[in-house]
């Protein structure tokens, strides 16, 4: 954070003592420059840092500041009278790990002196070894000296600065370390009861702090729910109160939830709560409250604890689905559904690492996969025949570490997701062999054997060039398949959710199909609760069809997305 003074502000600082007065060493040049107050550090063994460095400074706009941050690190506290050979320096436990744009003043240990030219804020960083014991605590100085003013002067007030009031020039803080085991003593619970559509709710936070700290309060997406669209939440905060303690000052931001704070200043039991408004159309989401009570100044053993909860709606949450296309290099790369019109999906992120997805021969999802990466997962033959299983992460990331299923797959020269054939609620597959005849596997739900026995739904199946399936095409609630013969003619094969006759007759729905080297079911990508379909022609246009859910007419005229999607060898 960097801010400005204007001229009249910066005046009053120097009448009201804002930048510290004749007699120390800031009374020469650049008298508006000022920082904002530093905080007490708390350090975790073995793990985080801490940088000396203010959270922000003040300036005059008719320069940049041009000085000496002087650093003052010592084992005792840093008040007049302090002998600084014995005291100067870190205890054994805490350690300078580096000070880039500092030196360490000749015959003064744990004094830096640090070139502030410009709106850099060089300051030493320190850290605590692993075996630095609990309560361990060193102090530091921190003065701004002018150029032109003394350095000797400086260095002298930062040495005692706490013999001296902090003002907008000088300061003095501590660095302590706690164990895990101590900060683990400071512990959360919470009460978070759903909250209604069109009403409001209070939740309950308990905190037992035996450290000062913050508490942190943040709500998102609960696990298996996607983001939520600017506007699209309709959930606001409703206050929030920590019932009249003294050691509480609470806070949340604006707007949509987002986050609720309160600074802790002394241990003791606190009770917050915080209330939540639900417009009447709201969605009926899944939230997760993801308190954390921040001791430490940077580590991971801060305290955390989360709770989830409803809003009650009968308005749904409608989910996005995704596309994936595989580069020449073996990339995979992921577009999202936006759930609107234009632009229909994001910009595509890689999909795997490095991971060569071109060693797979055969590739596709089981059925449609959501923006938070949940689904049936996907599968993908490689050039030797075996079968990998690839489960969905849930996390965003889109895929897991692959399983392998079995060998011998390529007697198969086209497999394809199939959704929920059999009606168990578990994905299937669908394989066709060279003879024609096309095979279902039913799906077990389980990771280890994904697949069961294979069924045979029958033969002729070679007239067809392309076979997509995966979705509910006529909105029955039945995963239906769509085939294109040699002369582009299109066929629904609508679902019937017996495994022993998975398809009924089929029925042309389409011509002039031929012109598509690729087609995917998507699923839902404009938020209509309706399966749509993308399919790429011989040019690299990719072409977008809204989902009717009409057996008869399954999707509306095409859209253009966009060119370029030659550079894919695979869309799934």
């Amino acid at each position: 954070m960097r801010k400005f003074l204007g001229a009249g502000i910066a005046a009053a600082l120097l009448v009201t003592g804002g930048a510290v007065g004749a007699g120390t060493a800031v009374a020469a040049g650049d008298p508006t420059f000022a920082f904002e107050p530093v905080e007490d550090k708390v350090l975790m063994p073995g793990e985080g840092w801490t940088w000396l460095s203010p959270p922000g400074t003040w300036g005059e706009n008719s320069g940049e500041p041009d000085g000496t941050y002087v650093y003052a690190l010592s084992k005792k506290p840093l008040i007049t009278g302090t002998t600084w050979s014995t005291a100067g320096g870190l205890p054994t436990g805490l350690k300078v790990d580096r000070a880039d744009g500092c030196t360490l003043k000749a015959g003064q240990a744990g004094v830096y002196l640090c070139d502030l030219n410009g709106w850099g804020s060089p300051a030493p960083d320190v850290s605590a070894t692993s075996t630095a014991a609990n309560g361990l605590t060193a102090y530091y100085g921190l003065v701004y000296v002018p150029r032109g003013a003394s350095i000797d002067a400086g260095i002298k007030e930062a040495q005692t600065a706490a013999s001296q009031p902090i003002g907008t020039r000088r300061a003095h803080a501590t660095i302590t370390v706690k164990t895990k085991a101590h900060v683990a003593q400071n512990t959360i619970t919470m009460t978070t009861p759903t909250l209604p559509a069109g009403g409001s709710v209070k939740h309950t936070v308990k905190l037992h702090a035996v450290d000062k700290g913050h508490l942190s309060m943040y709500l998102n997406a609960a696990p298996g729910y996607r983001s939520w669209d600017e506007g699209e939440l309709k959930v606001t905060p409703d206050g929030i109160d920590a019932g009249g303690a003294t050691g509480a000052t609470c806070d949340h931001s604006l707007g949509e939830v987002g986050d609720f704070r309160c600074d802790i200043t002394k241990p003791g039991d606190y009770t917050i709560t915080y209330g939540l408004k639900a417009g009447a159309t709201a969605p009926a989401w899944r939230i997760r409250n993801t308190a954390t009570y921040e001791v430490y100044t940077f580590g991971t053993g801060n305290p955390e604890k989360t709770s989830d909860f409803s809003v009650s709606s009968s308005v749904p949450v409608i989910d996005r689905h995704r596309l994936v296309g595989r580069d020449a290099e073996g990339w995979l790369w992921d577009y999202r559904g936006t759930g609107k019109g234009y632009p229909l999906l994001n910009s595509p992120d890689p999909v795997g690492g490095t991971f060569d997805w071109n060693q797979y021969s055969a590739l596709t999802r089981l059925g449609p996969v959501t923006v938070q990466s949940t689904g049936p997962g996907a599968v993908a033959r490689d050039k030797s025949g075996v079968l990998w299983f690839y489960r969905m992460s849930g996390d965003g990331s889109v895929y897991q570490s692959r399983l392998r299923v079995g060998g011998g797959w390529n007697i198969y020269n086209s497999i394809v997701g199939g959704s929920d054939l059999t009606g168990d609620k578990k994905a299937d597959l669908l394989a066709r062999d060279t003879a024609g005849v096309l095979w279902l596997y039913p799906g077990t739900g389980t990771t280890t054997a994904p697949f069961g026995t294979r069924v045979r739904i029958g033969g002729g199946w070679s007239i067809y060039n392309s076979l997509v399936g995966g979705t509910d095409v006529t909105g029955d609630g039945k995963a239906d398949l769509i085939a294109r013969d040699a002369a582009g003619k299109q066929w629904l094969y609508a679902g019937t959710g017996v495994s022993t006759r998975p398809f009924g007759v089929r029925v042309q729905v389409g011509t002039g199909w031929q012109v598509y080297n690729s087609m995917v079911a998507t699923g839902d990508l404009n938020s209509d609760r309706k399966a749509d379909l993308v399919a790429r022609d011989t040019t690299g246009v990719l072409w977008y069809y809204a989902g009717t859910g009409s057996a008869t007419k399954p999707y509306a005229a095409r859209v253009k997305v966009g060119g370029g999607w030659k550079t894919y060898n695979l869309l799934f």
